[in-house]
This record gives structure tokens, sequence and C-alpha cells, in this order.
């Protein structure tokens, strides 16, 4: 039987409800402090953290953006509920189209979990503009420009050039598609590899109007192909038209940002970025620190993946290379590996490739020394900007590859040769006598062309290769590719295609790929993610920047000072790749001189 209070009791308690309601609806509502995570962003973004800058004017901790640091701090700030929003700061930023696709994901979850983002830049170029749209606010300065040329690749063919030194590239090929001698070769292009290359300005095109038609549903798309068409827009016209959101001066923008959000608005500086304490230069203890390793963080038992970066040209071990972490060595992939193997935290590895091959030699022991580390734990691919030839045959290594839909994948043949010396030796007054003993003995001699018995010889061995990187290829891709003949032999392919032929197994970012590594590894909730390389020190980075300037022919280096920056960068991969030709004779490498504008 149900007890029944005192009517007294109840008469109280009615009265005092009463009086809380009216308290509650008549006091004035505080809104709560909205918290926005600025994440700051300059230079040239690369893969992975370099730990130091170095030149002549400057020397310190790396200002340079990189893509592992990015990522963890957009992912970090979509978890954090303590976060609001994001405001991401573009200061002279230069990234790639597959860069601006990984980022871009990553600004599309952090609004799925209904945190706004803004974007700000005094100027936007294609890839750069790519990345905003993702975002609820496209900003750029009052007298700012908006620069949406299309597509455009140029090749940069480097026959002339030797002539000029009297040097010639006696080179075979493997793969009618393959194109890789083409820039030593020839002049233009031939139909066959310019397919190719009209085949990826294409997908490149067509992403990046299907992506802004997507993110900026107020644009038809006869609208952005015009304003493509046009290329250029100043800042009123660019919101008149609707392609950003507001006009603001970079002082300005902090006061804009404050009053976009539906209350007051605190800004946190460098969101996700650990503080570097300022060097002292005067200190010589201080210095003495700056040569030392970089400190990385303690060891921790929280689960975690790693991610390797496998960015670069593909070389043999040489004391000069094996710790270039801007260059694929056996040494390095090795030496990273054991490490991520050896960490009983790790539970899987994410294989991050973005390199045009380079050495077959190298490309096979890197392939064995990541088949192996497969069998231990769960191997991953994710593919950056590109994945040919070399850069395909290791990743076919991973229990499953995800490319982004702009990754220029498989090139899959094979590029041998020389470049004859002898007319440049003969101009500048040096000769050279040769004495050889048996029938091949001075095949490689760098100042004749092969004669039609070693051309034949060096062809059937580089047929053998070319056997050995498909049957690596079939032995990973077998189910998934009907007929090798129809995707290799040079060919190349954009991310997005690339899942149809059997080469990639889906589309999706390097976060994306972390997460399915996640999966594989069975780790259950949270987990870290572990990049290497690790960050240089600085005398490593000493080592590597000097014994670089040292090896450059004088000629060279002031014709690549000269240059753009993606000038300079294909000249030195040039360089590279001619290093490697010089070592190996056999390589795995896509056509070099590829500059995406």
């Amino acid at each position: 039987m149900m007890k029944c209070l005192p009517y007294r009791k109840i008469v109280l308690a009615v009265a005092a409800l009463a009086a809380g309601a009216v308290a509650f609806v008549g006091a004035p509502r505080v809104k709560a402090e909205n918290r926005i995570a600025v994440i700051t962003l300059e230079g040239q973004l690369q893969e992975h953290p370099s730990g130091f800058s170095f030149s002549w004017l400057s020397m310190g901790p790396s200002r340079q953006s990189s893509l592992t640091q990015t990522m963890t701090q957009l992912v970090h700030a979509a978890r954090d509920k303590s976060i609001q929003g994001v405001f991401l700061n573009l200061r002279s930023f230069d990234l790639s189209l597959t860069q601006s696709q990984e980022l871009g994901e990553l600004i599309a979850n952090l609004r799925a979990k209904g945190k706004k983002v803004a974007v700000f830049s005094p100027d936007f170029d294609t890839n750069t503009y790519l990345l905003a749209s993702y975002a609820n606010d496209a900003i750029m300065s009052r007298h700012g420009d908006l620069f949406l040329p299309g597509v455009a690749i140029q090749l940069m063919f480097f026959k002339g050039l030797l002539s000029k030194l009297d040097l010639q590239a006696d080179m075979v090929q493997i793969g009618k598609f393959k194109g890789a001698e083409e820039p030593m070769t020839r002049s233009s292009a031939s139909p066959a590899f310019a397919k190719q290359i009209n085949r990826l300005i294409t997908a490149w095109y067509g992403q990046i109007v299907a992506t802004i038609a997507q993110n900026r549903p107020n644009l038809t798309h006869s609208q952005i192909v015009s304003a493509i068409n046009t290329s250029w827009m100043e800042g009123l016209t660019a919101k008149k038209m609707g392609f950003v959101d507001a006009l603001e001066n970079r002082q300005d923008i902090k006061k804009w940002v404050e009053t976009d959000f539906d209350g007051p608005a605190k800004l946190i500086a460098h969101y996700g970025v650990k503080k570097v304490s300022p060097i002292d230069l005067s200190s010589p203890l201080a210095l003495l620190q700056m040569l030392g390793s970089p400190r990385h963080p303690r060891a921790s038992e929280k689960p975690a993946v790693a991610v390797i970066c496998a960015d670069g040209t593909i070389t043999d071990d040489s004391p000069g290379t094996s710790y270039d972490a801007n260059l694929v060595t056996p040494a390095r992939i090795r030496r990273e590996v054991k490490s991520a193997l050896k960490n009983s935290a790790v539970k899987a590895i994410v294989l991050r490739v973005d390199s045009p091959g380079g050495s077959a030699e190298a490309s096979e022991e890197i392939w064995q020394i990541l088949h192996a580390a497969g069998r231990k734990k769960p191997l991953l691919v994710s593919m950056g900007a590109e994945a040919a030839s070399g850069g395909y045959y290791i990743s076919t290594a991973g229990r499953e590859i995800i490319a982004d839909p702009g990754t220029i994948a498989g090139s899959i043949g094979v590029v041998g040769g020389k470049v004859v010396l002898g007319g440049l030796f003969k101009k500048i007054g040096l000769h050279i006598q040769t004495f050889s003993m048996g029938k091949n003995a001075a095949m490689f001699d760098s100042t004749t062309p092969f004669t039609p018995e070693e051309r034949t010889f060096i062809t059937h061995m580089m047929k053998q290769t070319y056997a050995l990187f498909t049957r690596r290829v079939m032995q990973s891709r077998g189910k998934k590719i009907a007929n090798i003949q129809k995707v290799a032999r040079g060919r190349l392919f954009p991310g997005s295609m690339a899942v149809g032929k059997g080469l990639v197994d889906r589309v999706g970012s390097l976060h994306d790929s972390i997460v399915i590594a996640a999966r594989d590894g069975k780790i259950r909730g949270a987990y870290r993610v572990v990049v290497y390389p690790r960050a240089q020190s600085l005398t490593q980075l000493i080592r590597q920047r000097l014994g670089l300037q040292a090896e450059l022919p004088a000629g060279l280096k002031i014709m690549a000072a000269a240059m753009p920056e993606s000038y300079r960068k294909t000249i030195l991969q040039m360089y590279e790749m001619l290093h490697v030709l010089r070592q190996d004779n056999v390589m795995l490498a896509a056509p070099v001189g590829i500059v995406q504008k």
C-alpha cells in the first residue's frame, strides 16, 4: 500500500519547483566559450617531420609542415570534445593534389562530428583551394587572388643538354609504355608515353572539378569549368561568385574567427604541437645539444601503428645514403622495420610510398625485407603522390594497397643502359684507352655505346628483371589482376583507375590506411601512431646537405639555383637516377621530368 505524503509537504515541494522554474527561465543564459584549434601550415608540405631546417640564413628546429603531423592534429581535434572548431592558417603554403585530398578528408571528418572548420590564405591556387573547399568557410585576403588554371604536366627532356655536352644516353627499356628513357633520349614524348600523361591529367582534372562541385553545392559544374577556363579572379569576384565565403586581411582574421561562432571564442594557438624551447646559438652547450640526436618520445605500452615513409628515389646502400631520409635504401627500411617489429606496442605497420622507383636490385631487397615483416605483423601500403615502377614493386609486399585518387601508380617495366661520355672526353681533350679480356668485359664502359651483341645481352638481362617484377605483382595481386600484360608494359594509372585494374585494393587516405591497420592488428580502443624515419639531428642534416652539394657539378648547382622549386626537384631527381644508373645499369624507374603545374 502506497504511503501518502502529508499535504503540507506536497504544497511546499510544488512551490519550490515553481520558484526554481521561474528562476531558471528568468535568469540570463550565459553562452559557453568556444575553443578554436589554430593549425598553421607553411612552406612545402613534407611527408614526415624533418627535425631541423638548415640554411646559411637560419638554423634551428624546422617550421616546415608535415603531412603526418598535420594529420595527427586534425584527428586529435576531431576527438577532442573541448574543441568546437578548427582554423587552418595557410602561410606561403604549398602541397600536392594527393596531399590536399588526404587533409580534405580529415576536414570532412571534423565537420561530420559537428566541428566548424575555416581555412584562410592570402591567395589560393588549385591545391590550396581544393583543401579550403572542404571547410565550412574559405577565407582570403580582400586583395588576394584565386588562381584555378586547371591541370598541366610539364615533361623535362635532357637530350638537348646532353648533346651540347657531347653526351649520349644509350638506353634499353622493356615495356612499350614505359617512357622512363625518354627524358634522356628524346626531345618530346612518344605517342605511347603522351597517352599515359593525358590519362593522368584527365583524371586529375575530373577529380578537381568533382571535388569542388561536391564541397561547394552552390556552384554548378559549368560555373567551375568556366572559372577554370578564366583561371584567375580577384577576391571580390571570388566572393561574389561563391568560391570563397569571406574577405579578410591577415591582421583582422583573428577578430573574424572570434566573432564567427555563436558566443565568445578562444583561439588555441599551435594546437597539438609541442612547444620547442628557443636555442641560444651563442651557447656552446646549446650547439652541442643541436648536434646530437633529436629527442624522441618516451617508450609507451599504449598500442601503436607504425608508419614507415618510403619517399624518394630507391637506391642501393652506400656510406652517403644510409641515413638520408630523402632516399629509400635497403639499410634505412631494414633499420625502421626492425625497430617497428622489435617494439611490442606496435601491432601493425603502414608503408607510406611516394617514390618513382630507382634501383632494381634495391627494390627487390626492400621487397624481401617488407615481405618478411608482413609475416610477423600486418603490413599495409598507403600510396601518396607516386608509387611507380620500383615504388609499386615494393608496394606489392603489403597485404592491402590503398591509394589516393590522384596517385600515379603502376609503370611496371624496366629501363637500363648508360650515359656515353666519350664525346665529352674528346671535347675537353681527355683520352681514355681501354684494355680488356673477355667478350663483354667492356660492356658498361662509359666511353662507347653498346655494340649490337651487348644490346642483345642487356635486353635479355632486363627481360629477366621484368619477369621477376611481374612475378612479384602476380604473387601479391594475382587474384585481382586478370591479365598482367594489360596493366604492365610501363602503363601509368591514376589511383582512382588503378582500383578497377586490380593494381590497388581501394581508394583512401593515409588516415584510412592507419585505421584499417589498427583493425588488422586487433587494436581495441585508443592507439598511437609512430612515424619513421625519425626526425633528423642537425649533424645528419648538415652531412646530408653538404654531401649533396659536394656531389653536384658546379654548373648544375648554378642552373638549379636559378630555377623554380619544382624544376630544381626534377633536376635533382634526374641526377639521383643517373647515379643509380651508373651503379646498377638496370632500373625500375618511372619517367623522370614530370612537373605538375
